[in-house]
């Protein structure tokens, strides 16, 4: 297979190289016999053009890089010269050594042809071995491993044997990254995807995390593979003497959460990928609270597969092992209770006047929103059946991710036709809540932060309040902490990702949290779990549309007349995405180009008061790749790269005394996001 590889690099590299020579060498040849040039000025024009046309085919077309152009094109530039020195150096002499008594005009011909091909010869060997060479061998090193080791089936091997170059190089190039998230890729065979291996690996880190007697759970979401991904986690467990606790069906993400609290387990694993494309899967990891895995244990869960000698090679308990149990209705019932517990009652009626439509995109969600929605009162709701199904394809949706509206147009022309108030989604593992309001006819979608802060607003005004604590993170928008301190709330801003939202629910006595939420449409108004919840989320925006209907108002009623008092918010978030390697390197382009720039970058739009640098440990908090610049009105923008997918992501909260001037400075800063994202 190397062999293969080779010769065909080879190939590429003599096509490019008939390319390169019939163009540079007219360039060449009739710069000097043309226009009278000389030898070395000739050849060094033929070398400067060469080198641009070789390093363009050469990079995409004979060895497929998968690197950074920045770090190849530096190499590119000393091997080429080396190459246009030592060819044209040495050509030059050896002829007329050779051809004394040819004339000097045919001899600096000649050498020129002879210098051309000792160029190109030295070219490939040092673009192979120097330029390109070097991340090329790494991924071939890693592939070649898997496909003869021992512990593969032959439809593996066959797999991997018919894979394309271009794939074998991203499949490869890398190992799959485990951080507080856990982990999270393409489904597929390779070291940077996720598959039974990589779950074994993720499982087996984990293992020597917690040791031998401890308990975990494991829960696992719709999406194909998630199944069986959950048992050759718990089979990895099991071997390692772990106690697993494997739920016996599709279960969401706060199921998981409260299984972990309410079992008194020592950890817990969800198989998902969230609201992803149906490529992706992924393995989630939590601690003892329920609350996702702070960074110091990832890392020690990364550090502990790092040290293993084969990923490939790792004990795997059977299912029937004594230390794989089951979990079944009884834990279901107790977290369907604690959801209750969450709710508020909007008014005696006012439940079964309200109509709903729900889809669950496929995903977990279904039975368990229904059935909450059920056990309070709200009799009138629609399920969505052409999404209702548990479908890993998705077939429906581009993505499943409530947080873009075209994934309710199925749920809109239901609300239109049976004359609904409002449209509820949930992603497949059911931790994310979107929210479609009619209002005037017309459906209208709410967004995270307006979601957030409707919920900060009936809770305040439903509830005991003053003294409390909303958590929210540093890129959620103004208005809901705004809100909240009208009820005597105060707000604590922690980084993005409900972890470190959940892990300042820990540092509080459960009675001073009123809740927690992000813009991502994820929140929590309960403590029954330590992470977001779409199932308790569906049954207080039920409430309180009931609650305001039954004062005339729908939700987007409320939040306009919020906007009178508190002023108006556009929050927003514009993701940018960059796949592979490549795109790791633009993405970090991006932030090195703002960071040169500091507090200037959004000069043309908005003078910034303040940038904050979380890189640097901003606010006596960690450190964290994210930027933050403050305005001079107090508007912001916010820029973070993801840490589970490979995009860029923008917030901004623009606030304004009317909507045309908020409106106004929200587009012109979306427009000099994009410009600065496109010249990067």
């Amino acid at each position: 297979m190397r062999r293969q590889s080779d010769r065909g690099q080879l190939a590429r590299f003599i096509s490019v190289g008939i390319l390169n020579t019939l163009v540079g060498t007219a360039v060449m040849f009739c710069m000097y016999n043309v226009f009278g040039c000389s030898y070395w000025v000739s050849s060094a024009a033929n070398y400067i053009l060469g080198s641009i046309l070789s390093f363009v085919l050469n990079r995409t077309f004979t060895f497929r890089h998968k690197g950074s152009i920045a770090g190849s094109g530096v190499r590119f530039v000393v091997n080429i010269a080396a190459c246009y020195f030592i060819a044209y150096g040495t050509a030059k002499p050896l002829v007329f050594s050779m051809l004394e008594t040819s004339s000097e005009r045919l001899g600096e011909n000649i050498a020129m042809l002879a210098g051309m091909c000792i160029f190109t010869g030295l070219n490939y060997l040092g673009q192979k071995f120097f330029v390109f060479g070097g991340r090329d061998m790494e991924y071939r090193k890693a592939y070649e491993r898997w496909l003869h080791s021992p512990h593969l089936d032959d439809d593996e091997r066959r797999t991997l044997a018919e894979m394309p170059e271009d794939e074998i190089a991203d499949a490869f190039y890398r190992r799959l990254s485990f951080g507080t998230a856990g982990m999270r890729g393409v489904m597929g065979l390779g070291t940077n995807r996720i598959n039974k291996y990589t779950i074994r690996m993720a499982a087996r880190g984990m293992a020597e995390l917690l040791g031998s007697g401890k308990k975990v759970a494991i829960a696992y979401d719709t999406r194909n593979g998630s199944g069986f991904f959950a048992e050759e986690a718990a089979r990895v467990l099991a071997a390692c003497g772990i106690r697993v606790l494997l739920f016996d069906r599709y279960s969401p993400v706060p199921l998981l959460s409260f299984a972990v609290r309410d079992l008194k387990c020592d950890g817990g694993i969800v198989i998902t990928a969230s609201h992803n494309l149906p490529i992706y899967n992924g393995f989630k990891v939590y601690d003892e609270t329920g609350c996702q895995l702070c960074s110091r244990l990832a890392a020690e869960i990364a550090g502990n597969v790092d040290k293993l000698d084969d990923e490939l090679d790792i004990a795997a308990a059977e299912l029937t092992d004594a230390n794989i149990e089951y979990i079944g209705q009884e834990v279901i019932d107790r977290f369907m209770d604690a959801v209750q517990g969450c709710g508020i009652e909007p008014g005696k009626g006012a439940a079964e006047n309200i109509r709903v439509v729900y889809t669950p995109l496929h995903g977990s969600g279904r039975e368990y929103v229904l059935e909450t929605l059920r056990r309070a009162d709200f009799n009138d709701v629609i399920l969505v059946r052409e999404q209702a199904d548990y479908n890993g394809d998705f077939p429906t949706v581009r993505k499943p991710n409530p947080e873009e509206t075209e994934v309710f147009r199925i749920a809109e022309g239901i609300a239109r036709e049976r004359g609904a108030d409002l449209i509820i989604g949930t992603d497949p593992d059911s931790d994310r809540l979107g929210v479609g309001v009619m209002h005037k006819g017309e459906i209208v979608y709410l967004s995270g932060n307006q979601t957030g802060t409707l919920l900060v607003d009936f809770l305040g005004s439903m509830r005991p309040s003053a003294d409390k604590k909303l958590i929210t993170s540093i890129v959620t928008g103004d208005m809901g902490p705004e809100v909240a301190k009208n009820y005597g709330v105060d707000t604590i801003r922690t980084f993005t990702g409900f972890k470190d939202l959940a892990a300042e629910m820990n540092k509080l006595p459960e009675d001073e949290v009123l809740m927690a939420y992000e813009e991502s449409y994820g929140y929590l108004a309960g403590t029954h779990i330590r992470d977001k919840d779409g199932i308790s989320a569906a049954l207080l925006m039920c409430q309180m549309a009931a609650f305001w209907k039954t004062r005339g108002m729908t939700l987007i009623d409320v939040l306009e007349k919020m906007y009178l008092e508190y002023g108006h918010y556009i929050d927003d978030q514009e993701s940018f995405v960059f796949e592979g390697a490549a795109g790791a390197d633009r993405i970090a382009a991006i932030m090195k180009k703002l960071r040169s720039e500091g507090e200037s970058a959004f000069d043309g739009v908005a003078k910034t008061r303040e940038l904050i640098d979380y890189s640097r440990g901003a606010d006596g908090s960690a450190e964290a790749n994210v930027l933050k610049y403050i305005f001079s009105d107090g508007s912001w923008l916010a820029a973070r790269p993801s840490g589970t997918e490979p995009k860029i992501k923008f917030y901004c909260c623009v606030r304004g005394d009317n909507r045309d001037g908020a409106e106004k400075l929200h587009r012109d800063l979306m427009a000099e996001v994009r410009r600065i994202v496109e010249g990067s």
